[in-house]
């Protein structure tokens, strides 16, 4: 035999080989060429086992004949074992014709190769809640809440449904107990400016606040403080408050909280909170004050303002007491001045007390006190305010 034959030989087994791999390359192409055309049966005559295309063959018979799909996500998942969703699905047909424990199976291993799946895991959770499982339901929609931030809106009546209820309410709790849920305080707000009884808010409130990882804090805390205090639960509105200082912050707490401004103004509760506008500038500065390292700064850098931008809600007793500090304006110029007011908080507010007021240019701190008396009734709690009389013009 020649030295060509046997080079041809060696080699025709390599040309084969190409060829049958070019095929399969064009058939390949052309399956996925006929399902991106919407043509999955096209697609399994050119590749039988296809598995998007078995998938979608399968779900064209999902409502019209549940034996040929439940077949076809079969074949699909022949084809591809690791598609989560598809044995979701396959747990609801196995569901259809009561067969329970092959459907519950079927959702632990969608939950499984799927965790951040927002289909498989809304499949899981409408299966677990046929099942009465309220805590499987739970899970698998804080996952959609997670994932999807825009369905929501969507789950939240069935998650009050199921604060309201007592039989479910361990299940609820112990979901907030279990992990940090990302969509906790959006939840909380939606709850805070609806309709919800008072009763629901406060016992999610307390699971949130209760729990290691779903405490609430910033506006959404000062949210929930603030629909007490126009519920009239002022005293609740205070200890939730207190509930969330520190050691540091309790220490030496009188009737004015952080009276002297030693303090970062967190603007919630009855801290100081400052209402934001872009002309005005409020903040602590250090300085060489009477007491202490900081004073309380209030800029002006509008026209003309009518400020009442910085107040504390306070709770005294019924009887007489004294505002008093230190005040120094720098070039402060307005027909009315600057000054404290004291005002009580009830059916309607109504002030019981106001210090002098304060303009004029730089010069040292001077004293000044207020007095004031807080009446028996109608006036649980009070608001001290630093205000400016009427719309004037400030000239700086």
């Amino acid at each position: 035999m020649s030295n060509r034959a046997i080079r041809f030989f060696a080699v025709a087994p390599f040309i084969l080989l190409a060829m049958a791999i070019a095929w399969r390359v064009v058939t390949l192409g052309l399956a996925d060429i006929s399902l991106a055309s919407g043509q999955p049966e096209r697609a399994l005559e050119w590749r039988p086992r296809h598995p998007a295309a078995l998938e979608l063959v399968a779900m064209q018979h999902f409502q019209t004949d549940p034996a040929a799909a439940r077949t076809g996500l079969e074949r699909a998942l022949t084809a591809n074992p690791v598609r989560g969703i598809n044995y979701a699905r396959l747990g609801v047909l196995w569901a259809q014709t009561g067969e329970i424990d092959k459907a519950t199976a079927a959702m632990a291993t969608a939950v499984r190769l799927a965790p951040a799946q927002v289909n498989a895991r809304l499949i899981a959770a409408a299966f677990a809640l046929e099942q009465g499982d309220i805590a499987g339901a739970l899970r698998n929609w804080s996952v959609v809440m997670t994932r999807r931030p825009a369905l929501q809106p969507d789950i939240y009546p069935v998650l009050l449904l199921i604060a309201a209820a007592p039989v479910h309410q361990e299940a609820f709790k112990a979901l907030v107990d279990s992990a940090e849920l990302p969509w906790w305080p959006r939840f909380i707000a939606h709850v805070v400016n609806g309709k919800e009884p008072l009763e629901i808010l406060m016992r999610l409130f307390d699971w949130g606040q209760a729990s290691a990882d779903n405490n609430l804090s910033g506006p959404t805390f000062d949210a929930v403080l603030r629909r007490l205090q126009r519920e009239g639960l002022w005293l609740d509105a205070r200890l939730a408050w207190m509930n969330s200082l520190t050691d540091e912050q309790l220490q030496g707490m009188g009737n004015l909280f952080n009276g002297s401004f030693e303090q970062p103004l967190s603007d919630i509760g009855f801290d100081w909170v400052r209402q934001r506008a872009g002309h005005i500038l409020v903040e602590r500065a250090i300085t060489q004050a009477v007491d202490g390292k900081y004073a309380l700064s209030v800029h002006f850098r509008g026209p003309r303002v009518q400020y009442r931008h910085l107040s504390q809600t306070v709770m005294l007793r019924p009887g007489s007491y004294a505002l008093k500090g230190h005040v120094r304006p720098e070039d402060f110029t307005a027909v009315y001045g600057l000054k404290w007011t004291v005002s009580c908080l009830g059916t309607s507010e109504r002030q019981i007390g106001q210090s002098e007021s304060f303009m004029g240019n730089r010069g040292a701190w001077r004293p000044f006190a207020a007095t004031f008396s807080v009446p028996a009734e109608n006036c649980p709690a009070q608001i001290v305010r630093v205000q400016l009389e009427g719309r004037v013009a400030l000239v700086f």
